[in-house]
């Protein structure tokens, strides 16, 4: 007995007429074997721990889908054998959103083919034939995401930089300027000690210093508060949308029928509109920015 088995971990959208041909493809392949007999089994694992067992794609077709009766997984199983065979000769499986374990202790979603029969050449084929239309369910979600992971990252460090200053502390022993420390030069170049209207001159110099670096802090509060108003609140808004789209607009399995067609409508419009106001307020986020900078040159300090 031959087995070939094949996972994939890829996010798919199943809807009933990519269904369809599945099942067509593996009909026709069992078909190759004359004088045998056909039997399907479609075994549904629904959300609380529910199973239901058909025999039909139409029943399985007739599902409701619902939120509280919602498709999770898939497995879709035809074989072929003969009248006075104590079990099929010829099987193909194609299980949706099995849970694979990994070696990190966890487990993650695949879909899995597995073909069985007695005629090696029969089951390559099979998994072949199978396998290309399996193929046509896959969501290609890894470009967006990964753009969305970058936009994420990229937002968290420029939130990051408006409250962490990377600036140089100037020192606050001295606070002298360069003219202040000329003038200091010239007198220690004198090679002696300091007069104590000397020593007073410094300390004028270094006190001045200190009022004008305060004075000039505290009239570039509002201006700086302003700055950060303008580019905190469009990047606290593209962090919230990123989320949202990471977390809530990308499923990795669809059973498209039932009341899943519109849950999954709803959630293919919600996409676009967070993809709209990310875009939206990224250009009036750096419009503003640009803006703000270019009249705060121009108004007095």
């Amino acid at each position: 007995m031959i087995n070939v088995h094949k996972e994939y971990h890829q996010a798919f959208l199943l809807e009933p007429t990519k269904l369809s041909r599945i099942v067509d493809a593996i009909h026709e392949r069992l078909e190759d074997h004359e004088g045998t007999m056909q039997h399907d089994t479609f075994e549904v694992f629904l959300t609380g721990n529910q199973r239901e067992e058909m025999t039909t794609l139409s029943q399985v077709l007739a599902l409701d889908n619902s939120r509280k009766h919602k498709i999770m997984r898939l497995i879709v199983t035809c074989s072929a054998g003969s009248r006075t065979a104590p079990r099929p000769e010829h099987e193909v499986q194609v299980d949706f959103a099995r849970m694979q374990p990994n070696s990190s202790g966890g487990s993650s979603q695949v879909v899995a083919i597995g073909v069985r029969s007695d005629a090696a050449g029969w089951a390559t084929r099979a998994l072949s034939e199978v396998e290309e239309q399996v193929e046509r369910t896959w969501l290609h979600h890894v470009r967006p995401v990964v753009a969305l992971v970058g936009l994420l990252v990229v937002a968290l460090l420029l939130l990051a930089s408006r409250f962490v200053s990377f600036e140089p502390i100037m020192s606050a022993t001295w606070w002298l300027n360069a003219s202040d420390l000329d003038r200091v030069q010239s007198m220690l170049a004198q090679q002696r000690t300091l007069t104590d209207d000397e020593l007073r001159e410094i300390s004028t110099r270094q006190l001045r210093n200190i009022v004008a670096a305060h004075r000039g802090s505290r009239q570039s509060q509002g201006t700086q508060a302003s700055r950060t108003l303008f580019l905190v609140v469009p990047l606290l808004v593209v962090v919230l949308c990123t989320a949202i789209l990471l977390l809530t607009c990308y499923p990795r399995k669809v059973f498209l029928w039932g009341d899943e067609v519109e849950r999954y409508a709803s959630t293919v419009q919600r996409r676009k509109a967070k993809w709209s106001i990310i875009a939206g307020v990224t250009v009036v986020g750096v419009s503003s920015s640009f803006f703000f900078e270019g009249l705060s040159a121009w108004l007095p300090r």
